[in-house]
């Protein structure tokens, strides 16, 4: 009972490690681009 216990605790770590990691991934990626989109060049307007 202790080792199934074990196990099933473990597998629950590992799931909501990787669901952590990839949560923290997908905020870096959009923060990283809208850094990107602010920094470039505003396209000029066409005006003299």
């Amino acid at each position: 009972m202790n080792d199934t216990l074990n196990r099933w605790v473990q597998g629950v770590t590992l799931a909501a490690l990787l669901a952590l990691a990839a949560a923290l991934m997908g905020v870096g990626a959009a923060l990283y681009a809208s850094d990107s989109q602010a920094s470039a060049p505003a396209a000029p307007r066409g005006e003299p």
